[in-house]
């Protein structure tokens, strides 16, 4: 039986889980995405991507953790009302999380990120734990972001759908919760000139005055509506694949 923790008795937990079980642990931030959105989109994108993957999924042993709703998003601390915790602390949280489900004897674990902040907390919390729970496998979407742009190049019109709020992410929410997003307050379209080959680390504040980048007035339903079926394929595919193989990969 999938299902969430937090809504399970102790009696379904002792029956239910085993070797087999898949722990989904979801990641995302509570910060500004321009007026139109709301300021947990990063936490209820992965959260719909997790619950889907457990509807679809071969295994019916699949574990949703309760999501942590705040990141690392020091960068976006200038906007009001922007919660953020400090890298150590965020990695120290996903250090303890991994523990724990290790201590159950749950070593297969995909990860759903929502925010980009968290990505290097995550992959350092991950290295750390691997290395002291060899047995344990920990799978991880970073950037959702990113990827559906990439692998979809005639889904969005402008950017490949990135930005903060952006065409990627309010299509998105306009097809998982249409009712938190006013897109008659969508800010008009801002790419920041960045390079493309050497990263800078930026304060979101240098980059645009709304709390979002990218084209939000190009998203729609069904483009949210596509991407999520994409990503859905995605993940679902890596778990049937991962389960034929008994979590066995290199």
């Amino acid at each position: 039986m999938s299902g969430m923790l937090e809504e399970m008795n102790a009696l379904e937990v002792r029956k239910n889980l085993s070797k087999n079980t898949i722990a989904i642990l979801v990641f995302g931030a509570c910060e500004n995405h321009g007026d139109h959105m709301p300021f947990g989109a990063d936490v209820i994108v992965p959260m719909e991507l997790a619950k889907r993957v457990a509807r679809r999924s071969r295994n019916k042993n699949i574990l949703i953790l309760p999501p942590l709703a705040y990141g690392v998003s020091l960068h976006h601390i200038d906007f009001q009302m922007t919660i953020s915790l400090d890298p150590k602390t965020m990695i120290s949280v996903i250090e303890n999380l991994l523990a724990s489900l290790a201590k159950n004897n749950i070593n297969k674990i995909l990860i759903i990120n929502g925010h980009d902040g968290n990505i290097a907390p995550i992959e350092s919390a991950a290295r750390t734990i691997k290395n002291q729970y060899p047995q344990m496998v920990i799978a991880c979407l970073e950037a959702w972001w990113v990827l559906i742009g990439e692998i979809t190049r005639n889904l969005f019109d402008i950017w490949n759908g990135l930005g903060h709020g952006g065409e990627a992410e309010t299509s998105a929410m306009l097809a998982i919760r249409p009712d938190l997003v006013d897109m008659g307050h969508a800010p008009k379209k801002i790419i920041p000139k960045l390079p493309q080959n050497i990263r800078i680390y930026w304060k979101f504040h240098e980059l645009t005055k709304t709390g979002a980048t990218g084209a939000p007035r190009m998203a729609t339903i069904k483009k949210g509506q596509k991407a999520l079926t994409v990503l859905e394929d995605i993940l679902v595919s890596f778990v049937n694949d991962m389960d034929l193989h008994k979590w066995k990969y290199g």
